[in-house]
């Protein structure tokens, strides 16, 4: 018969081929946090991946690209001394993705600023409103009111 009690995830993580997927990822974790430390390229370059040793390297432009490949050689060696003995090669791919870094969203300042208009400011479009044709004078009345505004705010 077959057993129908609950079980824990880390059995059922063991038992299958997930458990084998979450190992390697838990590994290439570890690598990758070992090549950050030797690279000082923490948010532009990651291990991808690692297979028959050859160490997958992606980073975010050809210029970080290029500069993995100056050091290609110092890493290897120092990988090879610390954590893979077997690594015989690195291969550096370009992954643009890795450059879109999530950014915040800032507080968008408004295009108008409105600023408040003073009492001596209003009489004076006041003023100016008297001797000014009607369309103009209706600005004008306008923006002196909102002299009238801004004391009520």
């Amino acid at each position: 018969m077959r057993d129908h009690r609950p079980q824990t995830t880390a059995s059922l993580l063991d038992d299958s081929q997930l458990g084998n997927i979450q190992q390697r990822a838990i590994a290439l974790s570890k690598l990758n946090k070992a090549v950050k430390q030797h690279l000082d390229c923490a948010e532009f370059c990651r291990v991808s991946n690692y297979r028959q040793g050859t160490l997958i390297i992606e980073t975010a432009s050809a210029a970080w690209s290029m500069r993995l490949n100056y050091e290609r050689n110092n890493l290897i060696k120092k990988l090879r001394e610390k954590l893979l003995p077997n690594l015989g090669n690195i291969e550096v791919k370009i992954n643009p993705a890795l450059a879109a870094v999530e950014q915040k969203p800032k507080e968008k300042t408004p295009d108008i600023v409105q600023k408040p208009i003073s009492p001596l400011a209003a009489q004076y479009l006041l003023s100016a409103a008297k001797n000014a044709p009607k369309k103009v004078k209706d600005k004008l009345e306008r923006l002196a009111a909102l002299s009238a505004k801004g004391k009520n705010k």
